[in-house]
């Protein structure tokens, strides 16, 4: 089981559930786990085929990594992390309790703070 995150921005229509749109988000946390020094040049498949890698994100510290880039067939662009694999990532994991997303105060949300720390480092 892949437990990466791949969030898919689309202006066209982001409201409905596709599974077409969700076999594409499987396939690039997939990609995700393959390591942060082969996005680039990965060769993407099935779905995710023209897939182009934008940016590389990195945290060495934390061990977070991920990738943004753009499906020119859908028009959407993704913004997908790797799951936890490593005893850093499942530290942070433990880090359980609630906090303010202050990225987006207007939403008066609350996320995971291990996951929201991790993600201030890269953003």
């Amino acid at each position: 089981a892949f437990l990466a995150l791949s969030n898919r921005i689309n202006a066209e229509d982001s409201s409905s559930y596709s599974s077409a749109q969700a076999n594409t988000s499987l396939w690039l946390s997939a990609a995700a786990y393959c390591g942060s020094s082969s996005y680039k040049t990965h060769k993407f498949a099935g779905p995710t085929t023209g897939f182009v890698v934008t940016a590389i994100i990195e945290d060495l510290p934390s061990d977070t990594e991920g990738y943004i880039g753009y499906l020119p067939s859908d028009k959407s662009i993704y913004v997908t992390f790797r799951g936890s694999s490593s005893i850093r990532n499942w530290i942070t994991n433990l880090d359980a309790v609630k906090t303010t997303y202050t990225s987006y105060s207007e939403c008066g949300c609350q996320v995971h703070k291990g996951f929201y720390d991790a993600e201030q480092k890269v953003i």
